[in-house]
């Protein structure tokens, strides 16, 4: 008896419970983990390394996926948002890394969690033909297109050709982004979509996508 009531009772506060809200938020994938060293371990590291306090030493690590260094140049007093001898804002370099595929998914993704927690900027304040989220929409796989848009990243920029990274995603065929960026609620005005299906009519997929992301 004391069984049954149970079961009734759960069943009532499932039932009562309200609908989950429903989100352009992009589905999280698996937080990776980061490394966090204290000041005095970064300047040991620094030190051991012979590294410079200077932002154009992030730059070959980012693009090699060395979180450790990075990490070290960073806990160690390195500003993340300090573009001196930098020859791109550090995510928009992160997301660079995904040419070629180069460095796994799960390495870039970490390399990101590492400048974000150190206060790195997902939108740049200054105009830029590049973002960090346009670069990924060419390059990228879908979890790092993600993880940008988790952050903040602007879906709505336009280069001054007037490319979004969505179309971008879609030019370049890289459809996994396109994906990604469609979930989050990035749309095709009616002149972009009908653009863009002009050399995509036997692509399936694409299409499929082209008009899901259909601006209403």
């Amino acid at each position: 008896m004391r069984t049954i009531l149970s079961f009734v009772l759960a069943t009532v506060a499932v039932l009562a419970a309200p609908p989950a809200a429903r989100s352009a938020e992009p589905p999280a994938d698996p937080a990776p983990e980061i490394p966090r060293m204290s000041r005095e371990e970064a300047l040991a590291y620094v030190a051991e390394e012979r590294l410079s306090l200077v932002p154009s030493n992030l730059v070959a690590p980012i693009m090699n996926g060395d979180v450790e260094t990075v990490e070290a140049l960073l806990s160690a007093g390195v500003d993340v948002n300090d573009m001196t001898g930098m020859p791109k804002p550090v995510l928009r370099l992160a997301a660079s890394s995904c040419a070629g595929k180069r460095l796994e998914t799960e390495t870039i993704l970490t390399m990101m969690e590492v400048l974000l927690a150190h206060g790195a900027k997902v939108s740049e304040p200054a105009p830029s033909e590049l973002s960090a989220l346009m670069v990924a929409a060419q390059q990228c796989p879908a979890p790092v297109v993600r993880r940008l848009l988790r952050a903040g990243a602007d879906m709505n920029f336009k280069t001054s050709l007037g490319i979004s990274p969505l179309s971008m995603a879609f030019i370049v065929g890289n459809l996994d982004a396109a994906e990604a960026l469609i979930e989050a609620g990035a749309r095709l005005s009616p002149e972009a979509a009908a653009k863009i299906l002009e050399g995509k009519k036997d692509d399936a997929r694409a299409v499929a996508l082209v008009n899901k992301a259909r601006g209403k």
